[in-house]
């Protein structure tokens, strides 16, 4: 029982420690947005590059993180642009997706255009 609740101690003050290092949002070009230490699921960043055009295709590009101690993944404008046959930008967001204070993290560059 006692290892039990110094485990669960060890991890709170582990999870709170993280929140009070800089965790609390990530900086992205358009500014910072909100993240939460549960569960986050934010779309953000709009950055537009050709103001009136209308997009047609859309391309994604990911990385993810796992225990905030693994990332993997290309979310560079140029892959995404690549995955979905965009040749010209009109803009392009983030949608970012973190559960558990980083135990799996998802961030997704979208380009939209023609």
């Amino acid at each position: 029982m006692r290892t039990s609740l110094l485990l669960g101690l060890t991890v709170v003050t582990s999870f709170a420690l993280m929140a009070c290092s800089g965790f609390g949002g990530f900086t992205q070009p358009a500014g910072i947005f909100p993240t939460a230490g549960i569960y986050t699921d934010v779309k953000a960043g709009g950055i537009v590059l050709e103001n009136g055009a209308t997009a047609s295709k859309e391309g994604r590009a990911c990385g993810t993180g796992i225990l905030g101690i693994i990332a993997t993944g290309d979310t560079t404008l140029e892959t995404a642009m690549k995955n979905g046959g965009v040749k010209k930008v009109v803009y392009v967001t983030q949608d970012i997706k973190w559960i558990l204070y980083g135990l799996y993290a998802e961030v997704c560059t979208v380009a939209r255009g023609n």
